[in-house]
């Protein structure tokens, strides 16, 4: 597992895209970017991103209908949408299906790392409660497991992550 943050960063506008992923690759970054999210889609199957970076309108696969099929494979995945086309209807249609954050283009640089980063932090929070509740179920179950048992359960929930 790596410590830097895993991005999966789409956008069809590709020098936009190639300029953005260099900058992030400097902030340490792991970044996977695609100009074609069907691509990316394919490409990336059976990967784990931390945080998603969608462009909202391309031509191949509107950003909206990405974030649902990234949250379908990995519902933790958060996801930022980053559009140059924002309107009120469409931020409030991304923050229903699951987005994290929507920035307009162009937006300052800065205040992207700060969405990822923060994103980030939620994503990593929400997995420590996951696992502090799996915990606190096994603690609850241990009465009837047999110690092996046991053994065995806290090791598949250190090995998730």
């Amino acid at each position: 597992m790596s410590d830097k943050i895993q991005l999966l960063f789409v956008d069809d506008e590709e020098e936009f895209l190639n300029y953005m992923t260099k900058r992030l690759l400097k902030r340490d970054f792991d970044v996977a970017a695609y100009s074609n999210p069907i691509q990316a889609l394919a490409e990336t199957e059976g990967q784990t991103f931390d945080v998603a970076l969608l462009d909202l309108k391309m031509p191949e696969m509107d950003g909206e209908i990405l974030l649902s099929r990234l949250k379908k494979r990995d519902p933790q995945v958060e996801v930022i949408i980053l559009t140059g086309h924002g309107t009120i209807q469409s931020a409030f249609s991304a923050s229903r299906s699951g987005a994290y954050e929507y920035l307009l283009k162009p937006c300052e640089f800065d205040d992207l790392v700060t969405a990822v980063s923060s994103a980030y932090a939620k994503r990593i929070k929400a997995e420590e409660e996951r696992k502090t509740e799996r915990v606190n179920e096994l603690v609850r179950q241990a009465k009837g497991m047999s110690p092996l048992n046991l053994l065995q359960e806290l090791k598949k929930l250190k090995d998730e992550h």
